[in-house]
């Protein structure tokens, strides 16, 4: 413990040594002034101060020092005093000199020396060799140094606002400073600084910058460099001995931190904003710059080696801070003044690190003092002057570096061992190619081309390899750049150099490049000089791979073409590139042209890419066209390839060159010379030929053109006038020639050229001129008739010219037309009257003479080859395909007469002999398709042939068939005549209306929009049922029966309104009737299966609908035929109803489905039937008095079906039972009739009595009968019961018949007489009874009636019925009835609202009786009048719909039921009794004449023929393999001509064998023929009359059924995807049910032939037509919709069905290239088109729900199968966005053996990039997926920083986010990788080909970008801070390329320091 006390006492007492020395250093620096008249004379005073002040002075600052020395070192209250003392004076505590301050001046000279000695001293101590230092260590005498120079400046620079310390000293030294002040400071700075070099205490680091950083004052900042920089030069100077080189690397490591303190790490948020401070901050960087500079300068001129060492580290650093310190510009982007300070000392920076390199590199040195030097100039190349170069477009600064570039190409010059460094590669050249291009001086330019042959020169021996890329890369620059600048007479020589090297480099044999060098992720010395993996070094790798290679050109191609696209996906579209980049841009293309056709290891194919990519870039920028013309001339002399020089002659004229005036010039300018006379011949037409296209680019070239034309055309040279003619042809039909008048002369003079080819090219373009208006189609006939001598009777001379020429002359024979009208004002009334402009006479005898020649031509086979002949006919019947048929001479009138007569009229001869010569004609174009097929010619020109005839053999016999199809409408179709007999019962003669008239009748469509809009009312229900009743014979029993299940669910006819309640009724009955055609007309081993399945549908009807489910059972069984396999299927309906008859709530269904069972049972004559009608009888008279109108319908239909077998039985005591049972239920009706009336005797009945052949004469009938109150309901059923029995009662007792009828007539009007006086004058008149003049009292006694009624009253409607009825039936004129109806009928309307429902209704079936049959009330079918006229139905459709629209509720439903009785009534006409399908399961057993034939002699019938005759081939298996395939090609011409015009949907049958016959050729051709057919048959817009398409739908239907394994046998991948293309036109036809099902069923069909992509799309196209239609209200009833609930179906399926399948087969396909061992399949897919069509799907669902959680997919749980689609569903929500993005970035997949994993992450980052929509969710997104990487602890196992990279490069290059932001394109980015370029639309899906390795390697390029552009980003959006702080955490765990991304990530946001 007593040890330390001498220290402690040595210690005070050196500190009362220097308090007395302070005491002696203020008493001793007083001088008295002489000059002060009290003290001069003091002579003491003047002794004391006689010695010299600095000697005395100093000594008393080394006194201090030694007094300091011994005491303790670290006391800070002593030293605080010292230098106190030595800045401010005397010393506070002294007192002494308060009272002398204001009368003694300072001298503060004398307190300098005194710190200066002090200092001096203190520094000698501690270097001493000797000095022991104790426990003090050099950091604490380097930290109590620093804390001296800090606080002498504290001192010198306090300020009056300085706040009080406790020893006051502060206070002393603000008011009395009269010390050292500053010069106290500069003595601390400069001791301080010479310890920092050459002793001990230099070795510790840091102390240069530490003490620089904590200066707070620019003018000690500035002191403290000079002062270290005098103390650097000292050191080196004194640099020796054996550890110089150690020494030097200490005093480089010593000294350069506080240059980079000094200049780089400028620390962002603390640059000064004050302007003196700015100007302070500039001169301080400069100083230090400018102190470097003369060291090195000083430091080359010494020749020891450490010390060329030293500035070789210098160089080198002085380079890569340069490239730091220009890095600030992300940090001053926003500021330009900043901006500008930055760039200018960089130029300097330049300048001087320039004339250092070339001072060193004129030395010699070792290979280590080489490196470093050549390390700085590829920094200078690659990084630096690509980023000054850039400058002077974006700021307002210009620098002259052209010396620059001097200096460096003789530094380069002077180095041997260049060659082996990393800048020889395609990336420098890329850059300072780019440079090059920016430059405009001949000077500058002339200087880069020097320094680019200084570099790369030396790549041209063959022993120097590059290290990095291959040379073919560099030398398509260099070349590139040479053809650019040749143009240029000042650079002609150094550009001529460029290409000769370039050359050399191209053709060198590549060397494929080693990844794990090039990257500089790899390799620190790569990052250290700037270089990263670039876009050469990607496309370099996969080069050996040329589909990758390719696929990668085509990326880049459209990238840069996306400028102006957008995609599916999303909406991202691309920014115009900088101009730099724009540069960078034609510098790929050219060297990628230049390679592919000098390079030897690149194909063709890889020139055609090029032109591509080039295109593509002159598209956006066509700027530079005239940058490409030097490179594509050079092309074409280079090269000896012809297709090269054919593609590179068309480029040259293309729209990419010729649009830009310069371009224009330059392409001119060297095409012309080749034009003229004296060039090669072939050279010549070469370039003639090429004229049109430059022309049609670039019209003002169209003077120059048409002059050169004009020489050549009258060339000597026959080649040339043929390339002339040509070419004024081509510009002919492309519409390019003007002045056409001189023009035409110069073809009037090649009309009779020696050479054919000039002839038929002059002949094409006066065809041409006509074609495009500009010459009348006569006068160029009579020109050529007076040129030529055409004489067009003269058949056989035209046969004598020159093929060539003939086919020409036909060409422009058909380009006739019409006379031109004179008065417009009369167009409208001549159409009317049918009448219109007539064919120019020229234009006849045009036609005439085309028809001629090909009647002539077709049997010249002597004198025409085949060949020959069909290139002939080809052309004309092209030609007379160009016409209508009013101008080939078909008249529709005409014609129709002709057929239908027995002789043809004269006036009509010519008329149907032009219409035969064109059957004719068909029938010889199908003999030459025979000819062809025989033909064993292979060559692809005659194949050409055959291709161009097939197509207009088509065009023509569409023409024809059309043509018949107007002119003889539903008459040019009819039912083939089937070997097969089938029943005739009860089936009445069918009449065939006009196709016009059918025309206008309601739609099934439309019938079934009315059902859907009011699905609840059963009138609607009742007229969708007749809709679909009336529907064809090929039904699919399944779909139909779907479609009446939601009819039946809502069906309930008005029991109270007997009309209405048996028209609805009888739509039941109908629609049975179809369901049981639809059984018959399905295979035979499956209709007894779909009969029971009917069955059990209907009885689920009647169990959970209604109980008209049994009457809809019952009707099933009375539709059934006797068919014995369906007996079970009956029994067991019979059955049930039968056994629930009791249980009917209703007693009408139960007595209208007794009836029907009775009828069915009485075909069998089965003793039930007696009971069952007796048990009718019983059931009508206990309810007497009450309507049951179902019973009394259910009589009449007994009744009727009575009638039938009374017709056709053949045995009397069964006719005779018949009878019987007809006349009792006929006896039961007139008892209802009787119970209905008041009378007063039993006379009516009476008449139920009397027996068949008795008069009713004695019978005495009411004369003025009343209707019993409460019965007039009761009697309207009865009287329409009875009116179905009139026929009956005609053929049993006509005086009984005649007797009720007398009875109803005398009932008043409005008891329901009006529904049976039309069966009932039908009946009597047909038996003789009555007459047409009974007929037409009775139409006057009602008219007359009419009249007197008022308009609101049922009597009213009852009469006019009756009226509407009797008029039908009337033979002669009954317009004033027909007057009167429509009079009446507008009163009626115009007043509804007043009437009763039974009123309205009775009004809407009024319309349907003025046209037609009311089923249930005037027959059982609906069925149209045969005399009814177009307008009449127009009218009352129009009335019916506009009732629909604007009436009330109940007139709106009468009207719908009305409606659905007339769309009934289309097909009914058409419709007889269908035989009984004897169809064999086998399909070669269908017959195309027994479906379907054609009218007698027609184009048609001929058609339907050879259909016939080729389909039979094709299904016989027995045929040979070579008629077969002549069949199938037959087949497909006639299948094609056949869509044009609508056919009966039975012909679906021939289809279907085909079909299923060609799945066995493997005929392709016919087979999707087929199917075109089938498809275009099911259109929702086909319009047919007379017959239906129903087959067609049914087939389709069935195709959907089958399994993907069987419909890819027999349709293949082709037709599945045409069958895709019909989705819309099937489902919209299809009910809700079966639609659905079809649907899935189309689905799986997809997902099992997932390898063809085009399928899916077309499917999810399909389904994106159905979703847009169902919003939309269109006025055309051709255009059918869906259901709601099919569409919520659909809907349902897109969005959640099929999402997870769907996401599976997307995903597998993206799996497939993991390694770069994998080759693409022709199958291969990345299913982009399909994910774009099923969002498009899902985005059309979307406008449709409510929110977000309505679609399914968005509640999916991520995962790898479906994360892909995910991504591009993401675009619809952001929410969804940052869910899949947060995915994506969570998943850790580096470490295991997961490469499919990483491959999909990586794959789903490019899609969801693009999805970013605003400033804020990005910026939100970048600050969430760095906060992802804190939560996981790292980036090395996740693809977090490659989806950072990949969002940030879409949106840098995004023209909605970052176009308007010029100063954001700074020159950083100038020496980018190009990522930009890799950055399209649908950049996911165009790299799914690349393998794992080539992906990873295109996002390193994203990667290395990502730093420069996210600290713009950040600092535009204010989080720089955020993002930097988040980075440093992060750099902790962070390896390989992420930690390097990071580093420059900070170093960028913080300014330069990390």
């Amino acid at each position: 413990m007593a040890a330390p006390l001498p220290k402690a006492k040595e210690a005070a007492q050196c500190v009362r040594e220097i308090d007395s020395l302070l005491k002696r250093l203020h008493s001793g620096c007083r001088f008295i002034h002489f000059e002060d008249d009290i003290n001069k004379h003091d002579i003491s005073n003047v002794l004391r101060n006689a010695a010299q002040p600095d000697e005395v002075h100093s000594e008393l600052g080394r006194a201090l020092a030694h007094s300091y020395m011994k005491s303790l070192f670290d006391d800070d209250e002593v030293i605080e005093r010292i230098l106190t003392s030595l800045c401010c004076g005397e010393d506070i505590d002294n007192g002494s000199g308060s009272g002398s301050t204001n009368n003694i001046k300072q001298d503060r000279a004398n307190y300098a020396s005194t710190a200066n000695a002090f200092f001096s001293h203190l520094k000698e101590n501690l270097l001493a060799s000797n000095k022991n230092l104790g426990n003090i260590s050099e950091h604490q005498i380097h930290k109590k140094w620093l804390q001296m120079c800090i606080r002498c400046e504290e001192l010198v620079f306090a300020n009056n606002t300085a706040h009080h310390h406790d020893n006051g000293l502060s206070y002393y030294a603000q008011n009395n400073n009269n010390g050292g002040g500053r010069s106290v400071l500069t003595a601390c700075l400069k001791h301080y600084a010479s310890i920092s070099f050459g002793n001990s205490l230099s070795t510790s680091i840091g102390c240069c910058d530490s003490v620089y950083k904590s200066l707070q004052k620019s003018t000690s900042r500035k002191q403290w460099i000079r002062f270290i920089s005098t103390a650097l030069e000292l050191a080196i100077t004194k640099l020796g001995g054996d550890s110089e080189e150690e020494e030097s690397s200490a005093i480089f490591q010593n000294y350069y931190p506080l240059f980079e303190v000094c200049v780089v790490q400028t620390k962002r948020g603390k640059i000064p904003h004050n302007d003196d401070d700015h100007v302070a901050f500039n001169e301080e960087k400069r100083l230090i710059l400018n102190e470097l500079f003369r060291i090195c300068t000083m430091a080359l001129r010494k020749e020891r080696s450490s010390v060329c060492l030293f500035t070789m580290k210098i160089i080198e650093a002085l380079s890569a801070s340069l490239v730091s310190y220009l890095n600030q510009l992300a940090c001053t982007s926003s500021n330009s003044r900043e901006s500008v300070e930055v760039l200018e000392l960089s130029y300097d920076w330049l300048r001087g690190l320039s004339d250092l390199i070339v001072f060193a590199s004129s030395t010699d040195h070792d290979e280590d003092n080489t490196k470093y030097l050549t390390t700085a100039i590829d920094t200078i190349i690659v990084t630096i002057i690509p980023q000054l170069s850039s400058s002077t477009s974006m700021f307002p600064v210009s620098y002259e570096l052209t010396s620059i570039y001097a200096t460096i190409e003789s530094s380069i010059n002077s180095i041997e061992q260049y060659s082996s460094f990393g800048t020889v590669n395609s990336v420098a050249a890329m850059r300072l190619g780019t440079v090059a291009l920016s430059l405009t001086g001949d000077e500058e330019v002339n200087s880069l081309c020097d320094l680019l042959l200084s570099i790369f020169t030396c790549l041209t021996d063959e022993g120097n390899t590059p290290v990095y890329t291959d040379v073919s890369f560099v030398g398509g620059i260099l070349y590139s750049v040479g053809c650019i600048f040749s143009s240029r007479p000042s650079s002609h020589k150094a550009a001529l150099m460029l290409r000769q090297v370039g050359e050399k480099l191209i053709q060198r044999t590549p060397t494929i490049l080693d990844m794990s060098v090039s990257s500089s992720f790899s390799s620190a010395g790569d990052k250290k000089n700037g270089i990263s993996f670039h876009l050469f070094d990607l496309l370099a790798e996969v080069k050996p791979l040329t589909t990758h290679y390719q696929q990668l050109i085509d990326v880049i191609s459209e990238s840069i073409s996306d400028t102006n696209q957008t995609t599916k996906l999303h909406s991202w579209r691309r920014r115009p590139l900088a101009l730099e980049d724009q540069y960078s841009g034609l510098l790929l293309g050219l060297s990628l042209l230049h390679i592919s056709v000098m390079s030897p290891s690149l194909s063709e194919y890889s020139f055609s890419r090029a032109l591509k990519f080039l295109g593509s870039f002159l598209e956006c920028y066509p700027s530079a066209a005239s940058r490409v013309v030097p490179s594509l001339l050079g092309t074409i002399k280079m090269s000896s390839h012809p297709q090269v020089l054919s593609n590179s002659l068309k480029f040259v004229a293309s729209k990419s060159i010729v649009s830009d005036p310069h371009g224009a010039h330059l392409a001119w300018t060297y095409l012309l010379p080749l034009t003229t006379d004296g060039v090669p011949a072939t050279t010549r037409a070469t370039i003639i030929r090429v004229l049109p296209h430059m022309c049609l680019n670039n019209k003002r070239l169209f003077r120059r053109i048409r002059d050169v034309i004009g020489r050549s055309i009258i060339s000597t040279d026959p080649m040339v006038r043929i390339a002339a003619t040509a070419t004024l042809a081509d510009m002919a039909k492309l519409d390019l020639l003007r002045d056409v008048e001189g023009i035409v002369s110069w073809i009037q003079g090649r009309l009779l050229d020696d050479e054919s080819a000039v002839t038929y090219f002059a002949l094409m373009t006066l065809r041409y001129l006509v074609e495009n208006e500009e010459l009348d189609f006569d006068l160029v006939v009579r020109v050529l008739e007076k040129r030529l001598g055409v004489v067009f009777d003269a058949i056989d001379e035209f046969l004598k010219w020159d093929t060539l020429v003939l086919e020409s002359f036909v060409e422009l024979l058909g380009e006739g037309g019409l006379e031109e009208e004179e008065n417009d004002e009369s167009e409208d009334e001549e159409t009317d009257e049918g009448g219109g402009p007539e064919p120019t006479a020229k234009t006849v005898k045009a036609v005439s003479l085309l028809i001629e020649l090909a009647l002539q031509i077709k049997n010249l086979d002597e004198r025409f080859d085949l060949a020959t002949k069909t290139r002939l006919l080809n052309k004309i019947y092209q030609s007379l395909t160009k016409y209508s048929a009013l101008l080939l001479g078909l008249d529709p009138e005409s014609i129709r007469s002709c057929a239908d007569s027995s002789s043809i009229p004269e006036d009509l001869i010519e008329d149907w002999e032009r219409y035969n010569q064109f059957k004719t004609l068909i029938q010889g174009g199908l003999d030459v398709i025979r000819q062809l097929q025989n033909d064993e010619t292979k060559e692809d020109a005659i194949n050409a042939i055959k291709v161009d005839f097939n197509n207009s053999l088509v065009a023509m016999l569409q023409l024809l068939i059309k043509f018949e199809d107007e002119a003889f409408g539903s008459f040019l179709l009819r039912k083939g005549s089937s070997s097969s007999k089938g029943k005739n019962e009860g089936v009445q003669q069918q009449h065939r209306i006009s196709k016009s008239v059918l025309s206008v009748l309601p739609e099934i469509s439309a019938i079934k929009s009315i059902f859907e809009s009011d699905e609840s009312a059963s009138a609607r229900a009742a007229a969708y049922l007749y809709a679909l009743a009336a529907e064809d014979d090929n039904l699919d029993t399944s779909t139909l029966l779907a479609e009446m299940t939601e009819c039946i669910a809502y069906f309930s006819p008005p029991a109270d309104d007997p009309p209405a309640y048996v028209v609805q009724i009888f739509s039941i009955l109908n629609a049975m009737a179809a369901i049981f055609r639809s059984v018959q007309n399905a295979e035979e081993n499956v209709r007894v299966k779909m009969f029971n399945t009917a069955i059990d549908k209907i009885e689920e009807w009647a169990t959970e609908f209604t109980e008209y489910g049994y009457v809809a059972l019952s009707a099933l069984a009375l539709s059934a035929d006797d068919d014995p396999q369906f007996y079970s299927g009956i029994t067991r309906v019979l059955d049930t109803i039968l056994d629930s008859v009791e249980m009917f709530e209703t007693v009408d269904i139960k007595l209208l489905c007794v009836c029907m069972v009775a009828t069915r049972l009485s075909r069998t004559t089965d003793a039930r039937v007696v009971e069952l009608m007796d048990s009718v009888d019983k059931s009508l008279e206990r309810h007497d008095g009450k309507s049951c109108v179902g019973g009394y319908i259910g009589l009449a239909i007994f009744v009727q079906n009575m009638s039938n077998r009374m017709r056709l039985t053949g045995s009397d005591a069964s006719e005779v039972w018949c009878r019987e049972q007809a006349l009792r239920c006929i006896s039961v009706l007139v008892k209802g009739l009787n119970n209905s009336i008041q009378t007063q005797d039993n006379s009516i009945l009476d008449l139920v009595t009397i027996q068949m052949g008795k008069s009713t004469d004695g019978l005495t009938l009411p004369s003025n009968p009343k209707i019993n109150d409460g019965a007039g309901q009761k009697l309207r059923g009865v009287i329409i019961g009875l009116s179905h029995c009139f026929s009956t009662l005609a053929i049993v007792n006509t005086d009984l018949l005649k007797a009720v009828v007398t009875v109803i007539d005398k009932l008043p009007w409005g008891s329901g007489k009006g529904f049976a006086t039309n069966s009932a004058y039908k009946a009597l008149i047909d038996t003789g009874a009555y007459s047409q003049d009974d007929l037409a009292d009775a139409i006057t006694t009602t008219s007359a009636e009419i009249e007197e009624f008022d308009s609101d009253c049922l009597e009213l409607s009852d009469a006019l019925f009756s009226l509407v009825s009797l008029s039908q039936i009337s033979s002669g004129k009954v317009k004033e009835e027909s007057d009167l109806i429509k009079e009446t009928m507008e009163r009626i309307q115009s007043s509804t609202s007043r009437m009763s429902r039974k009123g309205k209704t009775t009004a809407m079936l009024i319309c349907c009786a003025s046209i037609g049959e009311v089923p249930g009330v005037t027959s059982f079918v609906p069925n149209i009048h045969a005399d009814v006229k177009k307008g009449q139905v127009a009218n009352v459709v129009k009335t019916l719909e506009d009732t629909l629209l604007n009436g009330e509720l109940e007139s709106t439903h009468a009207s719908a039921l009305a409606l659905g009785v007339l769309c009934s009534m289309r097909n009914a006409s058409q419709i007889a009794q269908r035989p009984k399908h004897d169809k064999k399961s086998e399909r070669k057993d269908v017959d195309v004449n027994s479906i379907i034939q054609g009218k007698d002699g027609s184009v048609m019938e001929f058609v339907l023929q050879q259909v016939g005759k080729a389909h039979s081939v094709i299904v016989s298996p027995e045929s040979e393999a070579t008629v077969q395939k002549s069949a199938s090609e037959k087949l497909s011409i006639l299948f094609e001509a056949l869509e044009a015009v609508a056919i009966p949907g039975s012909f679906s049958r021939v289809i279907e064998t085909t079909l299923y016959s060609t799945s066995a050729t493997d005929a392709t051709k016919l087979s999707d023929s087929s199917l075109r057919l089938l498809f275009s048959q099911i259109e929702c817009g086909r319009r047919r009359i007379g017959f239906d398409g129903r087959g067609f739908l049914d087939l389709t239907t069935r195709l959907t059924k089958l399994t993907s394994e069987d419909l890819n046998k027999l349709i293949g991948a082709s037709g599945t995807q045409l069958l895709m293309t019909a989705i819309p036109d099937l489902l919209f036809q299809l009910p809700t049910s079966a639609g659905e099902e079809v649907a899935k069923c189309l689905w799986y069909i997809c997902q099992d032939l997932s390898n063809h992509e085009m399928i899916m799309t077309e499917f999810f196209n399909g389904m994106k037509i159905i979703f847009a239609s169902a919003g939309k209200e269109t006025k055309d009833k051709s255009k059918l919709s869906t259901s709601p609930a099919l569409l919520r179906a659909l809907q349902n399926l897109v969005a959640s069905g099929l999402f997870a399948e769907f996401c599976d087969v997307a995903s597998q396909s993206s799996r497939k290239y993991t390694s770069s061992s994998s080759s693409p399949s022709p199958l291969s897919s990345s299913y982009s088109t399909s994910i774009s069509a099923y969002l498009e799907c899902l985005t059309t669902i979307s406008a449709s729900t409510t929110s977000d959680g309505s679609i399914g997919y968005i509640q999916s749980e991520l995962s790898f199968e479906n994360i892909l689609v995910m991504t591009s569903c993401a675009s619809l929500s952001s929410k969804q966005t940052k869910r899949v993005e947060t995915w994506i970035a969570r998943q850790d997949v580096r470490d295991n053996d997961s490469s499919a994993q990483l491959r999909m992450l990586l794959l789903s980052s490019l899609s969801v990039a693009p999805h970013s929509r605003n400033d804020i969710e990005m910026k939100e997104s970048i600050v969430n997926l760095f906060d992802i990487m804190l939560v996981i602890s790292g980036t090395h196992n996740t693809v977090c920083m490659e989806l950072i990279a990949a969002k940030v490069a879409y949106w840098w290059d995004s023209s909605n986010n970052m176009n308007a932001i010029s100063s954001i394109l700074h020159p950083i980015h100038r020496v980018s990788t190009m990522s930009s370029f890799f950055v399209s639309n649908n950049l996911c899906s165009d790299v799914q080909m690349l393998s794992n390795k080539e992906l990873t390697s295109l996002f390193d390029l994203f990667v290395s970008d990502l730093p420069t552009k996210l600290a713009l980003l950040c600092q535009m959006w204010k989080i720089s801070d955020d993002i930097s702080n988040r980075a440093k955490r992060l750099l902790k765990d962070a390896s390989g390329n992420n930690k390097m991304c990071l580093e420059k990530i900070i170093h960028l946001l913080e300014g330069g320091k990390v």
